[in-house]
């Protein structure tokens, strides 16, 4: 009864933002990105690849949850190579990064809405044995419909956030016959799986996992390598590069304007810039140019003008470059932490070993920015003041950068261990 007045209220919601989806359809190309496969018609070839009985579906939200999974995701195919699986994403830059990363035989998929009827078609063209969705992808339609055919449901490294939480606590009646259709539910942390309980998870189905975005390799000689490349192609010598990652409206004004103040006395330094939405980078040229400098894009044959020019602010403009860039740096501020609320994946750096800053507002990280702070492997600014102050410190002291480097890259050695705990899960439960 409660999936029927799900439908009744999610087709009313519909129904009256019709006409602002058809604006953001005709206005904004990611809107219209894999709407065909959103509503259920999935291309033949995509059809042709699926073997019955042998086909496992992963799914992750974007780039962040895309890539915490995507360890699982390989270990699993080393192990099951004889296995297709789907790996869908709901956002167009998820699907951008994930579909050269996947064998062959795989799926990248765009996620359906969550229509029944638009669910139900996916599931009888695509037909998995398995469903794995990472984090907090409850989606009541799919999972329902899903369960009604039979295929095992798992969430791995769930979490819950403060405002997840909160809100999910209004509707226990709805979401508990929900968590209830999962075979099991891998947590963070022992909060997060208190929280599930507390939601109506079955105490059978949840463990704690660890955090699979502990899971990236710390080698990192192919981003080195790139790094490299990168130091050659601008001819950085003793420069030191200040990245700004996954900005968000409001934080890039703070950084020009700390970089603005700081380059006069370290002319050396230079500031990249990577907004977390692609679609806002001119939005970012125009704010680069009122502070009278100059922007340069990541994908513009001139880049390389940038690091001889300290009044040149570069900015990727491109999907899947953060990373050699965090590689590049010296320090590193976590956008989505100043001036927006939840933050973004510090592990990323912290395993290349560099010096890590965030704002105050990290809950979607809150557990491991907690852990970072504990243990002296980032730094907390409340504001422009405070990023201004430990910047310059940071920045006059090569000493204080190294201890920090070093224990960055310690705390994610010491973590690992939630890939071989999730993937016993999926081998005990999934197949």
């Amino acid at each position: 009864m409660m999936i029927f007045w799900y439908n009744i209220f999610l087709s009313a919601g519909f129904l009256l933002a019709v006409p602002y989806f058809l604006f953001q359809l005709i206005f904004h190309k990611r809107y219209r990105s894999g709407l065909t496969e959103r509503l259920g018609f999935i291309p033949k070839e995509k059809r042709n690849k699926v073997r019955i009985g042998k086909t496992i579906w992963f799914h992750a939200v974007s780039v962040g949850e895309a890539s915490a999974i995507y360890p699982l995701y390989k270990a699993f195919k080393e192990k099951y190579f004889d296995r297709v699986v789907i790996f869908s994403t709901t956002t167009r830059t998820g699907q951008e990064w994930i579909t050269p990363k996947l064998h062959s035989e795989d799926i990248p998929l765009y996620f359906p809405l969550d229509f029944y009827w638009s669910v139900k078609r996916v599931l009888k063209q695509m037909r998995p044995i398995s469903f794995i969705a990472v984090e907090t992808e409850i989606w009541p339609n799919f999972w329902w419909a899903a369960h009604r055919q039979k295929i095992t449901l798992a969430l791995v490294n769930g979490r819950l956030s403060d405002r997840s939480f909160r809100g999910y606590s209004k509707i226990v009646f709805f979401l508990k016959p929900i968590l209830r259709k999962l075979s099991i539910l891998v947590c963070q942390t022992p909060e997060d799986a208190a929280r599930f309980l507390r939601l109506g998870a079955s105490q059978e189905c949840v463990k704690v996992g660890g955090n699979l975005k502990f899971e990236i390799p710390t080698d990192n000689s192919e981003l080195h390598m790139k790094a490299s490349q990168l130091k050659k192609q601008f001819g950085v010598t003793s420069h030191m590069i200040f990245v700004g990652g996954s900005t968000h409206p409001g934080e890039e004004e703070i950084l020009i304007q700390c970089y603005q103040r700081l380059v006069e006395e370290l002319p050396f330094l230079r500031l990249v810039l990577a907004p977390r939405h692609p679609e806002r980078v001119s939005e970012v040229q125009q704010l680069v140019g009122q502070y009278n400098f100059q922007s340069l894009l990541e994908s513009e044959q001139r880049q390389s003008e940038w690091i001889h020019n300290p009044h040149a602010i570069l900015i990727i403009d491109g999907i899947g470059k953060l990373l050699q860039y965090y590689a590049l740096a010296t320090v590193v501020f976590m956008g989505k932490s100043l001036t927006s609320h939840g933050g973004q994946n510090l592990l990323e750096p912290a395993a290349l070993g560099k010096v890590i800053l965030f704002g105050p507002y990290m809950e979607n990280f809150k557990a491991i920015a907690h852990q970072f702070l504990e243990e002296k492997a980032a730094m907390e600014v409340q504001n422009a003041h405070v990023l201004e102050e430990t910047l310059r410190k940071l920045l006059t002291s090569e000493g204080l950068r190294k201890q920090s480097e070093t224990k960055a890259r310690e705390l994610v050695d010491r973590n690992k261990g939630a890939l071989l705990l999730n993937l016993s899960q999926i081998e005990e439960h999934l197949l």
